[in-house]
């Protein structure tokens, strides 16, 4: 049988039509992390919190360690905006770095990564922390989270058990509560 001769234009078209359809493939196919749609690669901020369930809290509300109200004179009752840094690194990864700012509810532990696995806790930074007597001298003050795998949004992430300090006189002392992590993509700057 004789061989057919594809012209050399034709077959440099062919090559570069054949990579850039095995690039996209790897590209979508989920071998690399993929970031949040509409975010660039680079430092983003965003709104994310991290709270008590009202089912754990003297206060019968959410306990939000990221906002700094304290009673008696305030509950540390609403999410805070535009708190937060979201890092999407040139691979996809995506780290969402919260302070923890209440003094009221000092978080003391976290564990390494959330019930359900998809978020990680990355890194965490402690503070001098002044409480009632014989109670703890240093609490978190902020976190960094590997969110890479976490729509945010409506979905919640819940790190259990983790350790924190009620540092208010009617009910003092070191708590067992979940601590539950939600962002705000949409809030992003």
């Amino acid at each position: 049988m004789p061989r057919t001769s594809v012209p050399r234009r034709d077959r440099t078209f062919s090559i570069a039509v054949a990579t850039l359809l095995a690039a996209s493939a790897v590209l979508s196919g989920g071998s690399a992390a993929q970031a949040t749609p509409g975010l660039n690669v680079g430092t983003h901020t965003v709104s994310a919190n991290v709270y008590v369930h009202a089912s754990d809290t003297p206060i019968g509300l959410n306990a939000y360690v990221t906002n700094p109200a304290a009673p008696p004179l305030g509950y540390p009752s609403s999410p805070v905006v535009g708190n937060a840094t979201l890092e999407v690194q040139p691979d996809g990864t995506e780290l969402l770095t919260v302070p923890l700012v209440n003094t009221t509810f000092g978080v003391l532990s976290f564990p390494a990564a959330s019930a359900d696995g998809a978020v990680s806790v990355v890194e965490t930074g402690t503070t001098a922390w002044k409480t009632a007597s014989g109670g703890p001298k240093t609490r978190i003050s902020t976190v960094t989270f590997d969110v890479t795998d976490f729509a945010g949004g409506a979905a919640v992430a819940t790190f259990s058990p983790s350790q924190e300090y009620a540092n208010f006189f009617l009910y003092r002392g070191v708590k067992q509560w979940d601590l539950n992590l939600v962002w705000d993509t949409t809030t992003a700057r």
